[in-house]
């Protein structure tokens, strides 16, 4: 029997410092599809919002103060980034939502396909939107692809002997990260796995499996970055 699969794309890979689109990592991504499309009953991609959303969060937040306001702004970014994904894939039968109803009707259905989808939630990040289709779809597991190669026991950037850990529980994440249970989500903080969405996936029993980084840029096969990285899991 075929399983599904929840791919997130995240925004940090989309653009690069002058916000131009990464089309070098959508080729990765298209050539992945295709290859893997029959080997799976869903594909379910899901894009950050990254530099643009950043960017464009950053100069309305100075005029407009209302904070969901301005996450809604954010998170139309991220739609717009699965619009070009799904148009640069090219398969006429993907499905992009645009509303949390539409994505929960659709991977519900009896039928099969393929999903491209951006954020759907005030309040959510796309981690978290990953999540809640594999929570959906009864998947245990969420492939993130962004710019985190590993998770690792140091600061890579500061200590050259920092050694990347490619298995921890989410309880040692909550530790390495200081999360506790009212830790809200903030968006676009520099965190693999966002605060909110991680306290789900460990109520879920839901794994993230994190990787990317310099592994882009070293491997030309997506699949074989997939396999590269840190799982963190219950």
């Amino acid at each position: 029997m075929k399983k599904d699969i929840v791919l997130k794309v995240g925004g940090s890979i989309l653009y690069d410092h002058l916000l131009n689109i990464n089309f070098e990592l959508f080729e990765k991504v298209k050539r992945w599809y295709f290859d893997n499309k029959d080997s799976y009953n869903r594909i379910v991609l899901v894009t950050g919002g990254g530099g643009l959303s950043r960017n464009m969060e950053s100069k309305v937040s100075e005029y407009i103060k209302e904070v969901d306001s301005v996450h809604n702004i954010a998170m139309s970014i991220t739609q717009i980034n699965s619009i070009i994904l799904a148009s640069y894939i090219g398969d006429k039968d993907v499905y992009v939502p645009r509303t949390l109803g539409d994505a929960y009707e659709y991977l519900n259905s009896s039928q099969t396909g393929n999903m491209i989808s951006g954020g759907l939630k005030v309040g959510w990040s796309t981690d978290m939107d990953a999540a809640v289709f594999a929570d959906i779809l009864h998947t245990r597991r969420v492939y993130k692809v962004s710019n985190v190669d590993y998770l690792y026991n140091k600061d890579p950037k500061k200590f050259f002997d920092a050694q990347p850990i490619r298995n921890i529980t989410w309880d040692e994440y909550f530790k390495m990260f200081s999360i506790v249970p009212e830790t809200e989500h903030i968006p676009n903080t520099h965190i693999p796995v966002d605060a909110k969405c991680s306290m789900f996936c460990k109520k879920k029993d839901i794994s993230y499996h994190v990787t990317g980084g310099k592994l882009l840029h070293e491997i030309e096969e997506l699949d074989k970055i997939l396999r590269e990285g840190t799982f963190i899991h219950s």
